[in-house]
């Protein structure tokens, strides 16, 4: 072959695959939420509930591959497709005030989790108390936020936070259940009234509604300027790897959990018990690194959710969608006030606060997904409305069963 023939080859593989704002959404969903709210799951469950994370990660990649391809196609974030889609009908002042009110509940309670979760992780490896590291995580996310210029500190933490990822994958392969256990648990969904909140924790520290506006906004920066096609084909790639890989790390930490806790009925009590899923791999380290990936799992986490939050309000109220604008600031600011105001009210448990955190981001996804839709299903037309027509489909059948747990769970809590 010659060689023009393969670099051209080259670089058409290296168009059609290129990792991007999908690797934000993977690392923004790993946090706290996530580890926490997967060894509860392994502990209680064994590899049981292994269905839900496939379900959870088959509709995170459906989701966010339409929410990148708004904002590849029109070039702004979903806040502002929202408000244009909608401009000049009587829908549009109670659309963006359900659509800010969702984002700014959950993404609210989405930060309690995330401050509670790093000071608990500090604490297990500094002592101390938890209150003081609250104090401390809240001026750290704050400075980064008001500076403007914390991607390259984001870029140390998700390191940190892609060390703890490999060291769960690396402690499930050394402790892996039997193989039909496994395949049992993802492929036969089984659970009861009791598991519902677990079940719907897990959906929602998976499919984050306020990733759906951080993908949008970050696919029109990445690819601005490249064609259409294969901008879209990029992303779609992009997503599902990305998404995949951080699905893999969920399971892993469930894994984990299950074979630690479950299968030795050991009990599971706190937070800190979760360091011992880790001694397979990391033995006696195994304490210190799962305290500093749990801090910078939930420092990441507690920059990224504001800033999302942010975005979205923005976009929805036809204001500059830039962190150095005032509003932008006010905005990403009030969300972390409120999260830390949360957090030291109800962040002695730090269990309970952020599996609660997760469940209520499981319940308010259906809002933000259902404009999402709208955007995507009034935007698209011609050869694109029956290309994308399947996953649209798809995409309502996922929101319509997450919408349908909830509305369960809520019906169990008159019960």
């Amino acid at each position: 072959m010659p060689a023009s023939d393969s670099e051209e080859s080259f670089s058409t593989r290296r168009r059609r695959f290129r990792l991007g704002p999908g690797l934000l959404v993977t690392a923004a969903f790993i946090g706290p939420g996530t580890v926490v709210t997967a060894s509860k799951a392994g502990a209680e469950r064994g590899c049981g509930l292994l269905w839900t994370i496939v379900f959870a990660c088959f509709g995170t990649v459906v989701l966010q591959s339409l929410a990148a391809r708004v904002g590849i196609v029109t070039g702004r974030g979903l806040g502002e497709s929202i408000r244009q889609t909608l401009a000049g009908s009587r829908l549009l002042r109670p659309a963006i005030t359900l659509v800010i009110a969702a984002i700014g509940v959950g993404n609210a309670a989405y930060q309690t989790g995330n401050l509670t979760g790093a000071a608990t992780g500090i604490r297990a490896c500094a002592g101390g108390s938890i209150g003081i590291w609250l104090a401390v995580t809240i001026a750290c996310a704050c400075a980064m936020l008001l500076a403007g210029r914390y991607r390259i500190i984001h870029a140390i933490l998700v390191a940190l936070v892609a060390v703890l990822s490999l060291s769960f994958l690396c402690a499930a392969a050394f402790a892996l259940p039997s193989f039909s256990r496994i395949i049992s648990g993802m492929t036969i969904p089984s659970f009861d009234v009791s598991d519902l909140t677990l079940v719907i924790a897990l959906v929602g520290t998976t499919i984050v509604p306020y990733n759906l506006f951080l993908h949008a906004s970050s696919a029109a920066t990445t690819w601005r300027g490249e064609p259409t096609s294969d901008s879209i084909n990029q992303s779609d790639w992009d997503t599902t790897v990305s998404v995949c890989l951080g699905g893999l790390v969920t399971a892993s930490i469930m894994v984990t959990a299950s074979t630690a806790f479950f299968d030795t009925q050991t009990a599971w009590t706190s937070t800190e018990d979760i360091a011992i899923q880790l001694k397979p791999s990391l033995g006696e380290a195994s304490a210190i690194a799962f305290a500093f990936g749990l801090f910078a799992a939930g420092l990441t986490s507690s920059i990224t959710a504001p800033l999302a939050t942010a975005y979205a309000v923005c976009g929805c109220l036809g204001w500059p969608a830039d962190p150095r604008d005032r509003h932008f600031q006010a905005i990403a600011l009030g969300i972390l006030a409120a999260g830390g105001a949360c957090a030291f009210a109800f962040g002695k448990s730090p269990t309970a606060t952020i599996v609660f955190a997760q469940l209520a981001n499981g319940l308010l996804l259906p809002i933000v997904a259902i404009f999402l839709l709208i955007v995507v299903t009034r935007q698209t037309t011609g050869d694109a409305k029956r290309i994308i027509g399947i996953r649209l489909q798809l995409a309502r059948l996922v929101v319509a069963a997450v919408a349908i747990l909830g509305a369960w769970r809520i019906i169990t809590l008159f019960r």
